[in-house]
């Protein structure tokens, strides 16, 4: 808690630079590392034996899991297991599941022996129609064997494809497909590692490739970043350099993806470091996940909890109106973390008060920045801020440069042991990705809270890729325009996509919230049970008008004022590459799948559905 929680003084030193870009360090040197990230499994294995370390609900609903003891005998035989079978250890092995305990132990299995592994995004089989993101990625890293959760889900995707010699096995069902093995007869009965398994359990440094873990191709389709142990490991270190506190105490109850860096390699790779223990939570901060979340939420009482911005507005509504859900959450926390977006000021203030009514003092928020090629973590918050778009400074070892960019904006560059050497059979992408100094080329903007200040730390602004100009030349900040509008339109909007380069003024194309604006207009939605009819209503038409001229009140100049809009009725498609497994926006995709769109968004004379912005009264 923040009266109990000694917290790190902050000490960095700022570079200027004639050509105007700036970098910026901390001061503490990076502390040693081990070679081998699963050395920490073996350790906690070796120090406390029945602490509980995985744990999940049985289809009964109880908790039930692993201890650090059990889970190294576990992953000492999966180990022993991959190493009889031969494989190439240049050739990643791919795992297609959700989260779950035999998910963390093959991974940890293959990682301990210098197997690589890919971690393939669960919503590209469950939520894709085609699954062609999967298919994409057997091909990009030629994986010779593959592990699924379930196989009458998955093989409904990989039926269609020609695999060639690919070994398949699945956590159940695996008796109804004969192309696929149960995932029991990976295991070998030793538990502790045989002499071969040693052998390469040895020989692994800190360049050995751990992961080889996609992006989530938010513009364009996803790339194989390569993950060494070493990149997790001084991560890990880094952090906690910063955040002295953690200790083997923490208890953790966490619904992030593991294919995705921020459930992946943050959150999990820190349970390990300290020993910690994880409750998987297979809800999440959807219509329909949250309900489950919020059960284990009550059953577990978290010392940390991690999240994005929408899982904290979910959580916070609820418990505005659950006095028990509230001290549940709050009673054992220590901090609070978001990252992958600047969580809203009011959210974070009304969280704070929260914690100030359950625990009498309220708790620090924490956040942080990086991408799935700084493995993930570059800047960290370690100290005491008031404002939630803070996303810290440089940790131990890690040096971000602040560059200025053409639109008028600032790049967040990265150099440190923490940064992956490229793509996975990407050379010409990889080469792409590095400045001249081997500064790697976040496209993310980012600048100094306050310019005299840098020891404030940084604020993100927005992705430097999604910028454009007008036919006029006047450059367009796309990332704050989105930010706008969602904030005005939600819960009711999904996602606005902003038109277009080298047009004389903005549109935008609205997905919005059908389930919710149907809750919303409940006559209205009655009489009209078609989508499209429903859209086009008035009082649907005027809710998302308001939400327009809101904006424009406020923006004047013609690269921020929206001129006109269009109601989509079909959302984004993860297959065309319009959205990420995350949810993000591919703004470039749509664009083009959508020309048509854009076109009648330009029309001389107003087609039927573009909404013309008229000003406020």
């Amino acid at each position: 808690m923040t009266g109990t929680m000694k917290l790190s003084s902050v000490e960095v030193e700022l570079e200027k630079r004639e050509d105007g870009s700036r970098i910026i360090r901390n001061k503490v040197p990076l502390a040693p590392c081990p070679d081998n990230l699963c050395s920490w499994l073996h350790r906690n294995a070796e120090e406390f034996p029945q602490k509980p370390f995985l744990m999940q609900r049985n289809p009964d609903g109880e908790w039930q899991g692993l201890s650090y003891g059990e889970a190294r005998h576990q992953v000492n035989r999966l180990s022993n297991g991959l190493v009889a079978r031969a494989l190439d250890p240049e050739r990643p092995l791919a795992l297609l599941s959700e989260n779950c305990i035999n998910m963390a132990l093959f991974k940890l299995a293959c990682m301990q022996v210098g197997f690589s592994v890919t971690p393939i995004s669960y919503a590209y089989s469950a939520i894709s129609k085609t699954g062609s993101h999967i298919k994409h990625i057997l091909d990009v890293t030629g994986s010779p064997l593959l592990i699924m959760s379930d196989a009458d889900l998955h093989m409904n995707k990989l039926n269609q494809w020609e695999l060639g010699k690919l070994q398949m096995f699945a956590f159940s069902n695996s008796e109804q497909h004969s192309n696929v093995m149960d995932f029991e007869s990976l295991l070998e009965d030793d538990t502790e590692l045989t002499m071969e398994a040693q052998t390469q359990f040895d020989a692994v440094t800190p360049d050995t490739v751990a992961k080889i873990q996609f992006t989530s191709g938010s513009t364009n389709l996803p790339k194989g970043v390569i993950v060494t142990h070493g990149m997790m490991v001084t991560n890990q270190v880094g952090i906690h350099q910063m955040w002295p506190f953690m200790d083997r105490n923490e208890v953790i109850i966490d619904w992030l993806p593991w294919n995705h860096t921020f459930g992946g390699n943050f959150v999990f790779n820190m349970m390990l470091k300290h020993g910690g223990t994880f409750y998987i939570d297979h809800g999440n901060p959807t219509p329909i996940g949250l309900k489950k979340t919020i059960e284990n939420i009550r059953d577990i009482s978290p010392s940390i909890y991690f999240g994005v911005p929408r899982s904290y507005t979910a959580l916070y509504a609820k418990m505005k109106v659950d006095e028990q859900l509230k001290k549940a959450f709050f009673k054992n926390l220590k901090f609070i973390f978001t990252a992958a977006a600047a969580l809203d000021q009011s959210t974070y203030k009304g969280m704070q008060q929260m914690s100030k009514e359950v625990l009498g003092n309220p708790l620090p928020f924490f956040s942080g920045w990086g991408t799935t090629e700084t493995s993930p973590d570059a800047t960290l918050v370690y100290w005491k801020v008031d404002e939630a778009r803070v996303i810290g400074l440089p940790i131990p070892g890690v040096e971000v440069k602040l560059t200025p960019d053409p639109s008028g904006k600032t790049e967040l560059r990265v150099k440190g042991p923490n940064i992956t050497p490229g793509y996975f059979n990407q050379p010409e992408a990889t080469a792409a990705a590095f400045d001249e100094e081997g500064f790697y080329l976040t496209q993310d903007g980012g600048r100094f809270l306050d310019p005299d200040q840098p020891e404030a730390g940084l604020v993100f602004d927005g992705r430097t890729s999604e910028n454009f100009k007008l036919a006029s030349g006047t450059w367009v900040h796309n990332s704050g325009l989105r930010s706008s509008i969602n904030a005005l339109g939600q819960p009711y909007l999904l996602e606005v996509v902003v038109a277009a380069p080298d047009r004389d003024y903005l549109t935008a194309m609205v997905f919005p919230n059908l389930p919710g604006l149907r809750g919303k207009f409940p006559q209205v939605s009655e009489a009209h049970p078609n989508d499209p009819d429903f859209l086009q209503c008035p009082e649907v038409v005027g809710f998302f008008h308001k939400v327009f001229q809101k904006h424009n009140s406020k923006h004047q100049g013609s690269s921020a004022r929206f001129e006109r809009f269009s109601l989509l009725q079909e959302p984004p498609r993860i297959d065309r590459n319009e959205t990420t497994d995350k949810g993000y926006i591919n703004q470039l995709a749509v664009l083009n799948h959508r020309a048509g769109i854009v076109e009648s968004l330009y029309a001389f004379s107003i087609p039927p559905g573009v909404i013309v912005v008229d000003a406020e009264n």
